[in-house]
């Protein structure tokens, strides 16, 4: 497995990833009326190429297989941080996580935090994050519960 930066050529095999995720994984935390609001179609890659603008966005890379991304940003924010269903708990999630971790450090970035689902509120603990807020935020018309979480750096 390996770690890098992504590529617009990803997108597509992002995108599916997203969507396939949440409709397999997600959906054992949340209601099938949550999960259509959530992902109701794939994203088309126009949505990914606007998203990601602004965004550091890492891939777990697998055999030219996309296998996770996650996306951070300059303030130490984690955001969409996915894991392909058929590869969960098989240390991509945990590989992403350190390249975050990594590049916060070279960028002298104290503070990683995150709004975290229902699934990924365990990974997240695992990793070392506290959870110091429960949240509901209302999304495409439904409610969901998040957790936002953060975990404290020290500069090597």
């Amino acid at each position: 497995m390996r770690i890098r930066e992504h590529s617009q050529a990803d997108i597509p095999e992002i995108s599916r990833l997203f969507f396939n995720t949440a409709r397999a994984i997600n959906s054992r935390d949340y209601s099938p009326l949550q999960i259509e609001a959530w992902v109701p179609e794939v994203p088309p890659d126009s949505f990914w190429l606007q998203r990601f603008k602004n965004r550091r966005v890492f891939v777990a890379e697998e055999r030219s297989e996309v296998i996770g991304f996650a996306e951070f940003l300059k303030n130490g924010q984690i955001d969409c941080f996915y894991v392909h269903h058929r590869r969960q708990r098989k240390g991509v999630g945990r590989a992403l996580m350190e390249r975050i971790e990594i590049t916060a450090n070279t960028l002298k970035v104290s503070r990683l935090f995150a709004d975290v689902s229902i699934t990924a509120r365990p990974f997240f603990e695992k990793m070392g994050f506290s959870i110091i807020n429960k949240q509901e935020k209302l999304y495409r018309g439904c409610t969901f519960q998040i957790y936002i979480a953060e975990k404290k750096l020290l500069f090597d």
